[in-house]
Formats: structure tokens, C-alpha cells, sequence
């Protein structure tokens, strides 16, 4: 007596399957967000906090500008130009030279105090300082600027003793004396103020467009030094003498550069236009014409559950639920269409109707879960999916349950197809 074998138990699920089915995907709340992102977030804050220190500490290592027009430190010149604010000179602070000159234009006397401490100008430059204002007051030049300007001084040691007024000039006998950090100059040709061993500190020149004053005491004009001895008076009396004032201190805007083609050698131009030419020739020789595009089989088969997985991911990750919800409503709506005989061509309208119909639910109510209603949580998300799913399955098993009875009585209406024998 043969046996018959049991049944094979069902085989439990592959491994990769089933770690496929124990995924779980999550939208990243605001506190996974927050602590994904506190270890930049203290980052970014100490990078902050030492550059904000570091401000602190090295502000005072800052370059100092001297005889700065708006500088309160020691090196600069801000108290003797607001001195000669109040007492009604117009004082222009420029940076460049065509500012200056533009400062310059117009109606009445000026005095033009040029300072270059960086020695930013060139001889180009300085010379086309001649002529510019009545009075030219010049703050420690170099010896290139003076030969530009055509004046016959020359830099000597620095300044160091106080130096009494020695010369007929009115200004060096309101002056004194004069106790100031400078460079010492020496003329054959100007009067010369205020000297000593390393020179005078002051150098006057009589010129047919004006007068040219050569102060080599720079230090009579910082802020630092304007108070001690006559050094206040022979400032005030230099840059005081008329209505308008322009301090010209240069800037790197007045820096003269080559030009590209001052640089460029003659024959980079002909060569670079005969390799233009060569390869226009050989791109028309070897071009091909682009033909259609061609579609190719790709030789990789991505599973369909791989691709929902990673889609899933990424809408939970960007917290995507009503992206995540359409992409469900769209497929709840295709199979409806489908299940209910309506076509590719049927609206969300004629799908919604036809349901109502069927299962006897409201259009209203079908078309706020189908189309309208957006999920506030993660939880409203799974029980709108889990609605679409009941509403597919619902519509579905009417469909079958209306197509049962045709084909109960078509089976009926049958005849017998076999015979009764006698």
C-alpha cells in the first residue's frame, strides 16, 4: 500500500528577503536633524568664537595709517585737520591723485599736503604734482619725487634734537621751535628752516605756479607730537594758510601697471591666431555630424523592490508625505480605471464618480482621500494608505460579485450535453 508523503512545509524566507521585509523606514524627526547636526553646528561656533578673539587680541596689531586723515592713533593727523576744521578751513581727505585733482578744481586759493609713507607714487606720478595748488606742502618725499618735481633737496639723517627757527620766514618766527620725528633735508637753492646736524626740517621753494613747502619734521603733524614745542604753529601756519585744503595721501588705486599687451611679446598674437586658425581647419576636417540618439539595453536589472526601498528612503529622509502620497494615489487611480473598465483616457473626475457608484461612498469624501487631503504626521500617512488600499480592495470584490451572477446564469441556461439512456 503506497503512502502518500506530507505536504512540504512552507520554506522560510531567504535572508535577503527577509532583511528587504524587516526594513523599516522612518521620516528623520527635528531632534535626529538637530543632533546630526550639532557636532558642525559646535564647529562652525568655535571657529566664530576664536576668530571673534582673535579680532579682539590682534585688533590693536593693525597697520597704522600715518598722517591718516581719519586716524586717532599717535601715527596719524586726525587733531590738527579737526583743529583746522573749526576754524573754518575747507579739509578734503582724497586717496587717489585724479581725486585730488578734482578736489582742487574750482574757485579760490588751495594748499595741497601730499604724504606718501608707503612710497606708492613713482616719478611719473610726483611730477605731475607741479602746479596743482597754490601752496604744495610735501611730508618727508623721497629723493625720486623731489628730482621730479625739479627741487634741488636731499634726504639726510633723521631728525632727533629740537631745532630753533633760523631763517626770515614769518612762519618760523610764530613757530620757535620745532621737536619732531622727521628727516633732515638739504638745499642750495630753497630756504631752509629749522636745521641742524642732520639738515633742516622745513625747505621752502619760491616757484612760478606757487610756493613748494619740503617739510622733512613729519612728525609736527601726527597726533602724537602736534603739541610739543612750536610743532602745532608751524603746522596750523603750513596747512592753514588758505580756505582749501586736500590731504592726498596715496593708495594702491594709484599704482601704475603694465597693460596685457605692454606685456605680451609681438609674436604671441600671430601665433595665437594661426593655432585658432588650425584648429578651426581640423575640427571641420575630422567633425562628425551627431546622429540620432541610440537607445542601448543597459546589461543591469534593477529589482523592483530595491527601487521602491530607495525611493521610500528618500522621501522619508526630505519628510516628502504628500510626495509619497501621490505617488500612491497615482497607482490606487490607475488600477481603479482599470479594475472598473474605464480606460486610459478617464479623469480623476470620471474615476471618482464611477466608485461612488459602485461602492455607494460620497464623491466628496472619495475625492478628499483620492486627490484633497494632505497628511499633517507620518501616522495620518500610513492610515490614508491603508484607506486607499481598503477603498482598491472594496472596489475590486463588487466588481467581481456584480460579474458572479452572469456567470452563474449563463452556466444555468446551459443544456446537458450528455444523454439518458433507456
Amino acid at each position: 500500500m503506497s503512502q502518500v508523503a506530507p505536504a512540504p512545509a512552507s520554506a522560510a524566507p531567504a535572508p535577503a528577503v527577509a532583511e528587504s521585509l524587516a526594513t523599516v523606514v522612518t521620516t528623520p524627526t527635528v531632534r535626529r536633524v538637530v543632533r546630526r547636526s550639532l557636532y558642525w553646528g559646535v564647529a562652525v561656533a568655535g571657529l566664530l568664537g576664536f576668530g571673534v578673539l582673535m579680532v579682539v587680541l590682534n585688533g590693536s596689531g593693525r597697520e597704522l595709517a600715518r598722517w591718516g586723515a581719519d586716524e586717532a592713533a599717535p601715527v596719524g593727523s586726525r587733531a590738527v585737520l579737526e583743529v583746522l576744521r573749526a576754524e573754518g578751513i575747507d579739509v578734503t581727505a582724497v586717496g587717489t591723485l585724479q581725486e585730488a585733482r578734482r578736489a582742487l578744481a574750482g574757485d579760490g586759493a588751495a594748499t595741497l599736503a601730499v604724504g606718501d609713507p608707503r612710497l606708492l607714487l613713482d616719478a611719473e606720478r610726483w611730477g605731475e604734482l607741479d602746479g596743482l595748488a597754490e601752496h604744495l606742502v610735501l611730508l618727508e618725499p623721497p629723493l625720486y619725487g623731489l628730482d621730479a618735481l625739479g627741487l634741488d633737496a636731499i634726504p639726510g639723517d633723521p631728525l632727533e634734537e629740537p631745532l630753533d627757527a633760523d631763517c626770515a620766514l614769518p612762519l618760523a618766527d610764530r613757530t620757535g621751535a620745532v621737536d619732531a620725528d622727521g628727516v633732515g633735508y638739504t638745499s642750495e637753492d630753497g630756504l631752509a628752516c629749522f636745521t641742524g646736524d642732520a639738515g633742516a626740517a622745513l625747505v621752502q621753494y619760491d616757484a612760478a605756479d606757487g610756493v613748494v613747502s619740503v617739510l622733512g619734521a613729519g612728525g609736527a603733524v601726527q597726533n602724537d607730537q602736534i603739541t610739543q614745542a612750536g610743532n602745532a604753529a608751524l603746522a596750523l601756519g603750513l596747512l592753514g594758510e588758505h580756505p582749501r585744503l586736500v590731504w592726498y595721501l596715496p593708495t594702491p588705486a594709484d599704482l601704475t601697471s603694465p597693460s596685457l599687451d605692454e606685456l605680451t611679446p609681438g609674436w604671441v598674437n600671430p601665433v595665437a591666431w594661426l593655432l585658432l586658425a588650425t584648429g578651426l581647419a581640423a575640427a571641420v576636417w575630422r567633425g562628425r555630424r551627431l546622429g540620432p540618439v541610440v537607445v542601448e539595453q543597459l546589461p543591469v536589472t534593477v529589482k523592483t523592490t530595491e527601487t521602491m526601498e530607495g525611493r521610500a528612503r528618500l522621501y522619508a529622509r526630505d519628510g516628502a508625505r504628500l510626495r509619497a502620497l501621490d505617488a500612491l494615489r497615482v497607482g490606487t487611480l490607475r488600477r481603479l480605471a482599470e479594475g472598473l473598465a474605464l480606460g486610459r483616457a478617464a479623469g480623476v473626475d470620471d474615476i471618482v464618480r464611477a466608485v461612488a457608484a459602485i461602492t455607494g461612498r460620497s464623491t466628496d469624501a472619495l475625492r478628499r482621500l483620492l486627490v484633497d487631503r494632505e497628511p499633517d504626521g507620518d501616522r495620518e500617512l500610513v492610515a490614508l494608505s491603508d484607506q486607499l488600499l481598503d477603498l482598491e480592495r472594496e472596489v475590486l470584490r463588487r466588481v467581481a460579485l456584480d460579474d458572479a451572477p452572469d456567470a452563474a446564469d449563463s452556466t444555468r441556461t446551459q443544456p446537458p450535453t450528455g444523454r439518458m439512456d433507456s
